[in-house]
């Protein structure tokens, strides 16, 4: 439901696909930024990072539009030791696409 291509104007594409029956979360600016996602609650999930050296594993909330479609994502740490160059906060991530595969 949530897979495909969602953009910031900074950050650039964060693409969430499949990968064996696995939810991933890839930034495609940043490719060591990518990592399972695991279902927390509601619609939220914890990427936990594939370089387990970031100690800086986030919440993943998807927004839906009003139609119940993804629309965006947001983004925090899970710990508030988290180094703060990890600004997942100030990310703005509007999905673009409904395509997971683009640019992979």
């Amino acid at each position: 439901m949530y897979m495909g291509t969602y953009h910031d104007a900074w950050f650039g594409d964060v693409v969430i696909s499949l990968k064996n029956g696995k939810q991933w979360f890839q930034s495609l600016r940043s490719p060591k930024l990518t990592g399972e996602l695991f279902y927390y609650k509601n619609n939220t999930f914890i990427v936990k990072w594939t370089n387990r050296s970031f100690d800086a594993d986030a919440y993943v909330t998807f927004q839906t539009d009003e139609n119940q479609k993804p629309a965006s994502i947001n983004m925090k740490p899970i710990s508030p030791l988290t180094d703060f160059s990890f600004d997942f906060q100030d990310l703005d991530l509007k999905r673009v696409s409904t395509e997971a595969s683009t640019k992979q």
